[in-house]
């Protein structure tokens, strides 16, 4: 089934349009940036969601380490470098990097920042699987000790620069509620639900940002980011929907668009013995039964892109792979091989939280199901419940029985080998399936720091996951921005959605 631009229209109402508005040149005007992402805290450490706090967070605070435009690690506060056999990380702060009330940065921060997130952040924790020990070389150098070579512990950036000294200060409540960090930004005032003001950190290590005045609008609906920069009310805007891309461009507006993790993928509950998709010829005949092409094309405007597993940028890229074709005859035909030749009844549910497009592809999905029998009760959850199910599901001698339409971390993740790590290795308390031949490629790439031969084995890992179809990769996801004319700003790509402010520059209209 092809969805032409009127069956897409009939599924998504479209934003209000308007002529492209050319930004103020009031140097005093603060910068506004409408985002769909509130953190859940204004401390990092103890943070549970880096995708909500990070975009307005890592302007105040920033991790140890930093991207370059190609969103390769570099170094950030401290110089970076491990030993030949990737056990020992070294950290070497670099000259002039101070925090926001003027203490400059030592390896006590960085030893604080260290203990602080291993007591309190699960995230971190989950990167700490083969950490030993921190060592303190002098003031300005510590090394962090693994017990073995750990590839996943630098690339998601988890340890951020926090003060010990200020900690100290102030103590528990006012270092959370007023953060003070080495990044290009002070935190002015912050209103849950409203917005967050911030002002240009002159002392910055990186050089004074060029916007001096910023403010982030949290705006949850998509069409009201669009409303808000079409009527000259936000400077820039995050997570523009597909649909309304190519017409904000039309319209005058600069738009830049970069590849960023999650995959929107339909993923398989599979502990439990008795579901039809434990079969994996039912599996494969839900991946024939999805025409994803006309989804990325149909539905949102050819804006995402498509992968089979990793991106043609990533380690481990296999050129050889091929998505299963769209053939719904040879999806009955599986259907009929594994006993299902009426098909079967299939709860789906999607994950709601802070990624545009799943409800729609879960909708379109459900209409291809039907069609080769599998009839889908769609339905949705919050992040924090679907996450709850998930680790249900894992638990020994679960019941659970479901398939999901959810945002996967698989193509441009922090590193390839985490994503696998974290989705589908057996240890993972997300992971859904297990296959020992996998588990012991992965364990060999976590270790393996020579990317030139980490390669090798997360291809074959990723083959083994193609043949046994534990979860479908439909669509990989893209971050749109849209900013009013005179105002560049060309994120990172990879990894997270970012607003790294200090990256803009301005230019009169």
């Amino acid at each position: 089934m092809k969805f032409t631009k009127a069956a897409v229209a009939a599924l998504i109402v479209m934003s209000m349009t308007g002529p492209a508005l050319a930004r103020s040149d009031s140097i005093n005007s603060p910068f506004v940036v409408a985002i769909n992402h509130e953190p859940d805290t204004l401390d990092p450490s103890i943070s549970i969601n880096t995708v909500l706090s990070r975009p307005t967070l890592e302007n105040i605070i920033e991790p140890i380490v930093a991207l370059d435009a190609e969103g390769n690690l570099v170094p950030g506060v401290a110089d970076f470098s491990y030993s030949d056999d990737g056990t020992v990380l070294t950290f070497t702060i670099r000259d002039g990097v101070t925090f926001h009330n003027g203490m400059p940065l030592t390896a006590d921060d960085l030893i604080f920042s260290h203990e602080r997130m291993a007591e309190r952040s699960p995230i971190y924790q989950s990167r700490l699987r083969n950490f030993d020990r921190v060592e303190k070389l002098d003031e300005r150098t510590v090394q962090f000790v693994f017990t073995s070579a750990d590839v996943t512990y630098l690339p998601p950036r988890n340890l951020s620069v926090l003060s010990k000294a200020y900690y100290d200060e102030v103590g528990e409540a006012e270092f959370v509620a007023n953060p003070v960090g080495t990044g290009p930004y002070t935190l002015v005032s912050y209103t849950p639900g409203q917005s967050m003001e911030m002002q240009a950190f002159e002392g910055y290590h990186g050089g004074a940002p060029e916007v001096k005045n910023l403010r982030f609008v949290f705006v949850h609906e998509d069409s009201t980011r669009v409303a808000m920069l079409r009527t000259g009310e936000a400077d820039l805007i995050l997570n523009v929907p597909f649909t309304e891309r190519h017409a904000l461009e039309r319209d005058g507006f600069q738009i830049e668009e970069v590849a960023v993790t999650p995959t929107v993928s339909v993923q398989f509950t599979m502990n439990n013995p008795d579901v039809p998709w434990h079969d994996v010829r039912v599996r494969r005949a839900v991946a024939h039964a999805i025409d994803a092409d006309s989804i990325v094309d149909g539905l949102f405007e050819g804006v995402p892109k498509r992968h089979v597993a990793f991106g043609p940028n990533e380690i481990g890229f296999d050129p050889e792979l091929e998505h299963y074709g769209y053939d719904p005859e040879r999806a009955k035909e599986l259907l009929a091989e594994a006993g299902y030749p009426d098909g079967f009844d299939m709860p789906l549910i999607w994950w709601r939280g802070e990624n545009a497009g799943i409800r729609e592809t879960a909708e379109v999905v459900s209409i291809y199901l039907q069609q080769v029998g599998i009839r889908a009760n769609v339905s949705s959850l919050d992040v924090p419940d679907f996450v709850g199910k998930i680790r249900a599901a894992k638990g020994e001698g679960s019941r659970e029985a479901w398939v999901g339409i959810t945002p996967t971390p698989l193509a441009e993740y922090f590193d390839p080998t985490i994503a696998l790590a974290f989705t589908f290795w057996s240890q993972s308390p997300f992971a859904q399936w297990q296959n020992d031949e996998f588990d012991a490629l992965v364990a060999q790439a976590v270790q393996t720091v020579d990317p030139d031969t980490r390669a090798p084995l997360v291809v074959e890992a990723t083959r083994i996951l193609h043949a046994d179809v534990p979860q479908i990769p439909l669509w990989n996801n893209v971050s749109v921005y849209a900013m009013k004319p005179g105002i560049s700003y060309t994120p990172a790509p990879r990894h997270l959605v970012r607003s790294t402010i200090a990256d803009v520059t301005l230019s009169a209209e």
